[in-house]
């Protein structure tokens, strides 16, 4: 047998290609390490690809900051860590890759006062903590450091003749400053180092965010433990690889009670360096009247149930979505103006549904629902998809207006069910009711000899919802509240398809009703046309072999790397 599949790929000669990672990994690993400090941002005038040994190296220096093993490889382990939930700042000050001698990071600025002054300006509106609660958290948020160091901290009104030290501000999106937030999960918050400038010291909180005090980690985000956080760079630390830490830029869930909460012994290091242990200069005195901090309520604030928000929204566990799509390793549920992501652990960002147009910065109002969407293969972009238009991003911002799907392949006017980009031949497949498109991406014009029936995808519902390609490479079909998966590379549904989409994809009951309708009959070929298998190699130009034994013929697609379906 060895000597036959010797002789079959001689009469194939191959390169074998090194396993690579997927072209959104990259994108997004790219640029997770820009934002948050291990690479240099991209030459203005330049555009160039990233050196493979700088990523490379950058990659280690995030593996070793976050403890994991480094490999130097956008790895599983990777891409999930550049996925949790995190401070908005970067963890390298300065070059990319320094090397530390401590394991926290000072920003080189302090305060040249010992007694700081702050006020909560605007409370958050998704939360179901009182004014009351989110002061008194501030207030023992902010002695948690001022004991270790001898700071001071006076919460001030807003009849104070000067604006405060620490303004503390719960925004949303874009708001008048270079860190944008991104709705619940991605970045928490964010604080200005010490200075001269307005903004200095300055700390923001993500409104979007469900922040609770004393419930469980998954009802929300503890707003007390970020604001330790938070306050530590209004303070002059940058972020902190120890594992016990305060100042890891990644959400590590609640802490101790707010009256007994001490710091870490890094943390306090970091913080005796900037300060020393006592006080060394006589205490300011605040230019307001400084307010006592009111006690923390005896009931912990009940948190926000996660299924049922202050407003109405529509419910996961009914499926039936406009359009899902895996994009930069998330998978996003869009209904309506609102999507649910998944991230690729398995587990949602949230139970609670963010709304479409505060994340898709751009995206026209008048867009009440998108239908697709999906990651373009060979840059990166996100597409989505209503009516007979698409819009391009570039991460959330919209990079090109409204384009015709014309240019993708369809008629004039027409719409689609799903877009999906298959990572075995990295075209892009458009499908409305029976029929399908496909789009060449590296010659970026469509295909000729489409529509072509869905069938040829064998097992496959008529009109899906949407379909998607996970992260491991299998395909899924969406419809209802089921799903069909087609293994990596097949074309062909499993035997169990269809299985309830709720258990594994949106922690969801099996639904009470049955699978949908049986799906497409099998497609009838016309003389002289050309079925999914009999298309391999198409694309890369390599001839069929019709003199090989069809046992050998079957083995093809298991031996070329080059593979074009469908």
């Amino acid at each position: 047998m060895l000597r036959v599949l010797a002789l079959l790929l001689q009469l194939l000669p191959l390169p074998v290609l090194a396993p690579q990672p997927k072209a959104q990994d990259v994108s997004l690993g790219v640029d997770w390490l820009t934002r948050y400090g291990y690479l240099p941002p991209p030459h203005p005038a330049q555009a160039q690809l990233q050196n493979p040994a700088k990523l490379r190296d950058a990659i280690k220096v995030m593996q070793r900051f976050a403890g994991l093993p480094e490999s130097g490889l956008l790895d599983p382990a990777t891409m999930a860590t550049m996925h949790k939930p995190r401070c908005s700042l970067p963890d390298v000050l300065g070059v990319a890759g320094l090397v530390r001698r401590r394991r926290y990071a000072l920003s080189g600025s302090v305060w040249k006062k010992r007694t700081l002054t702050w006020r909560v300006q605007s409370f958050p509106q998704s939360s179901a903590l009182s004014e009351q609660t989110v002061r008194t958290l501030m207030h023992h948020a902010l002695t948690a450091w001022g004991i270790e160091s001898g700071l001071k901290f006076q919460e001030v009104d807003s009849q104070s003749p000067t604006e405060p030290d620490i303004l503390i501000d719960f925004a949303r999106a874009y708001h008048k400053d270079s860190y944008p937030f991104d709705g619940q999960g991605g970045t928490l918050a964010h604080a200005f180092f010490p200075g001269e400038a307005s903004i200095s010291g300055d700390t923001h909180f993500d409104d979007e965010e469900i922040w609770t005090f004393g419930s469980k980690d998954s009802e929300g985000t503890d707003l007390f433990a970020v604001a330790v956080h938070e306050f530590g760079h209004a303070l002059g630390l940058g972020h902190s690889s120890a594992p016990n830490s305060i100042m890891r830029p990644f959400y590590q869930g609640p802490v101790d009670h707010p009256t007994k909460y001490r710091l870490s012994q890094d943390d306090r290091e970091g913080l005796q360096q900037l300060y020393g242990k006592v006080s060394q200069t006589p205490n300011d005195e605040p230019t307001g009247k400084p307010l006592a901090p009111p006690p923390l309520p005896p009931a912990l604030p009940p948190a926000l149930p996660p299924d049922r928000p202050s407003f109405p929204v529509p419910d996961r566990c009914d499926g039936n979505f406009d359009a899902i799509a895996n994009i930069r390793g998330e998978t996003f549920f869009f209904k309506g103006p609102w999507f649910w992501r998944l991230q690729p652990s398995g587990q949602l960002v949230s139970p609670r549904p963010a709304q479409l147009h505060r994340f898709w910065e751009g995206l026209p109002s008048q867009v009440k629902a998108i239908q697709a969407a999906y990651a373009r293969h060979r840059d990166g972009r996100i597409l989505l998809f209503s009516g007979p238009q698409f819009w391009v991003f570039q991460d959330r911002q919209l990079e090109r207006a409204a384009r015709p799907l014309e240019e993708l392949g369809l008629p004039p006017g027409e719409e689609v069910d799903a877009v999906f980009s298959w990572p075995l031949n990295g075209k892009t497949y458009l499908v409305r009711g029976q029929f399908y498109w496909r789009y060449d991406e590296a010659a970026e014009r469509p295909d000729p000899g489409y529509p072509r029936d869905l069938s040829l995808w064998e097992g496959a519902p008529h009109s899906p919802d949407d379909v998607t390609v996970s992260n491991t490479g299998d395909t899924y079909f969406f419809k209802g509240t089921y799903y069909w998966r087609f293994p990596k590379g097949s074309v062909k549904a499993e035997p169990d398809s269809p299985k309830p989409m709720g258990p594994q994809w949106l922690d969801c009951p099996a639904p009470s009703a049955g699978p949908p309708s049986p799906t497409l009959p099998k497609a009838t070929l016309k003389p002289g046309t050309c079925n999914c298998q009999c298309e391999i190699n198409h694309a890369s130009g390599l001839p069929l072999v019709p003199l090989l034994p069809p046992l050998l013929l079957s083995l093809l697609p298991l031996l070329v790397e080059d593979v074009t379906f469908c």
